[in-house]
């Protein structure tokens, strides 16, 4: 089967990597973003990455036209609903009514996001996990008007890039951050009261849950503000407090 044309919408950490894993997989990639150096520091990060990566497989641009050929896309922008509907207005004029577009968000209502689409059956999410070249985990998330032949495409070349995907509704937080962000808030808790120290929680849960790094490390490395901002999402969503 010939490789789809992919887009990935985003320069920064997680839309350089899924550009570079999908190279790595021999397929077309289309990078865009509105700034140009930053286009160029996408394609140097991955040209200086990997020697192997054909050239002319990859195309780094400024205009969104130049992404009317892909027939899959990645949004890669930051976590903001209204800055998602937009990317996603925008592509609609661009690219066929048949491409694929997925987000790569990490808990944005997939059907929130769809709703300012004129095809909202062609919408899905597809939340890769950082650095996305090594985890093996994709996330792929199904709309409110998500079509069965959306899912089985996304999923399938999901596989063919070497990852292993899980199926989930669009609910908030979807499976991972819907878990473990509870269990990072609950350790803050736990180091603000003073029952123990950051390196004895994060060897504790290490040591007990078999996991490669501790809530804290790994709260660290999600970064702060990003977890936070996810927290207050979930709540305004469900009301409950993580």
């Amino acid at each position: 089967m010939t490789k789809k044309h992919i887009g990935v919408i985003g320069t920064g950490m997680m839309g350089t990597d899924i550009a570079h894993l999908f190279l790595l997989s021999g397929y077309p990639v289309s990078i865009y973003d509105i700034d140009e150096e930053k286009v160029k520091r996408a394609q140097e990060k991955i040209t200086s990455k990997s020697k192997e990566i054909k050239e002319e497989l990859l195309q780094v641009t400024t205009k969104i036209d130049d992404l009317s050929p892909c027939q899959f896309i990645v949004e890669a922008v930051p976590e903001n609903l209204e800055l998602k509907q937009q990317v996603f207005q925008e592509l609609e004029q661009v690219v066929s009514p048949s491409a694929i577009l997925a987000s790569n968000t990490s808990g944005i209502s997939i059907a929130k996001i769809a709703a300012v689409c004129e095809h909202p059956e062609r919408v899905i999410g597809t939340h890769f996990f950082n650095p996305a070249t090594k985890m093996p985990l994709v996330e792929v998330i199904s709309g409110e008007h998500t079509v069965s032949a959306t899912l089985e495409e996304t999923l399938y070349i999901i596989e063919d890039i070497g990852k292993t995907p899980v199926h989930t509704k669009d609910v908030p937080g979807f499976i991972v951050n819907r878990i473990v962000t509870p269990m990072l808030n609950e350790a803050m808790h736990l180091l603000e009261n003073e029952v123990s120290t950051t390196e004895e929680i994060d060897k504790a849960i290490k040591l007990a849950m078999g996991h490669p790094m501790g809530p804290l490390q790994l709260a660290e490395f999600i970064g702060l503000d990003t977890i936070y901002h996810f927290m207050e999402q979930i709540y305004e969503e469900t009301k409950l407090a993580q």
